[in-house]
């Protein structure tokens, strides 16, 4: 992918998008959702209907692979792994939980999100995470909490987390307190801007994105496609967009979305064009913009892989921690100051 989700040398997360022509697909993505419908007790079973959507020929499709992204499932439907091949997390049920573990040469690396609950759409509502990175120089450990919320065609409105940590390097420990607050505009079905704001411990950065609909065409399987997200499709917020548990997609697909970036150092701007290719079932097939890649696409009624095929492990750890990477946004940016 070209651009991240998470840069984690200044930026860190993105994110994407319900529609009138489309109310008649009937999948995860196009389920009503509402902020006082969450399922309290937790949601131990997750959601059958993650990563399946309908087509233009009624035929039911499961997503398999978007960008650097691989998707598994169980016999069941429900998601069984996701993430990249070098560091997937492993979902478990009853309670509904994701773990990633990341090892390698000198290095321990484990993120766990769980307290993870849904609403009657089995769109994702609240969270927790635990990090924990040790290696023979350094190590950091840290906890959060995120909680989200829709709008009642069960699109995201607002996902806002924080947490705190501490980062230890030849002896010297280093507390922090950070915070994320993205706020989502939309109208009739279209997302029309997106503010990304970042706290640590007085420092504010701001990412906000505009959307374009020039030349927009129908989404009609209401995906969210990365390529005008703010997320990459390679961390867990991005990867879960893509297989609906964070709500429905736009009814109309970007045609370009204007970043502008802001922090204490001054003000930048991009306009990025968004292209779609799409299969004749009317599935997207490929995209550029923001980002570019390729999704894939299984049939429902056939059999998918129960695990993703796991590389070998890295030299260097990837920290793949929430709040660990909006420090390493803020403690990369003092390092490029110096």
């Amino acid at each position: 992918m070209k651009r991240k989700f998470y840069d984690y040398s200044r930026t860190l997360a993105n994110m994407g998008l319900a529609v009138a022509t489309a109310l008649a697909l009937t999948t995860s993505f196009t389920s009503c959702s509402s902020d006082d419908d969450d399922d309290s007790n937790g949601s131990g079973s997750g959601n059958t209907e993650a990563g399946i959507i309908e087509t233009k020929t009624g035929e039911k499709m499961r997503i398999t692979k978007v960008g650097n992204i691989r998707y598994s499932y169980n016999d069941n439907g429900t998601l069984a792994s996701f993430g990249n091949v070098s560091y997937p997390f492993e979902v478990s049920y009853n309670p509904f939980t994701f773990t990633c573990i990341n090892s390698g040469n000198g290095y321990s690396d484990k993120s766990v999100v769980s307290n993870i609950h849904t609403n009657s759409s089995g769109y994702i509502t609240s969270m927790s995470e635990k990090y924990d990175y040790e290696g023979t120089e350094d190590e950091e450990h840290g906890t959060g909490k995120i909680s989200i919320s829709y709008n009642g065609n069960g699109n995201i409105t607002r996902m806002k987390g924080s947490g705190s940590g501490f980062y230890t390097e030849d002896g010297d420990k280093e507390k922090y307190s950070s915070s994320f607050d993205y706020v989502f505009t939309w109208n009739d079905g279209k997302l029309i801007k997106a503010v990304y704001t970042f706290v640590e411990d007085g420092e504010k950065d701001v990412e906000t994105y505009i959307y374009d609909y020039t030349d927009a065409e129908k989404n009609l399987t209401l995906q969210y496609i990365p390529n005008f997200m703010n997320d990459d499709d390679d961390d867990i917020f991005g990867a879960l967009f893509c297989i609906g548990y964070m709500g429905k997609g736009p009814s109309l697909l970007p045609s370009g979305v204007k970043n502008i970036s802001k922090d204490d150092e001054g003000t930048n701007e991009h306009y990025y064009n968004c292209t779609y290719y799409k299969n004749n079932d009317g599935t997207v097939s490929s995209y550029t913009g923001m980002a570019s890649g390729y999704i894939a696409y299984d049939n429902v009624e056939e059999t998918t892989p129960k695990a993703i095929a796991k590389s070998a492990s890295a030299t260097r750890s990837t920290k793949m921690g929430i709040f660990r990477n909006i420090h390493n946004r803020f403690k990369n940016k003092t390092s490029v100051a110096k």
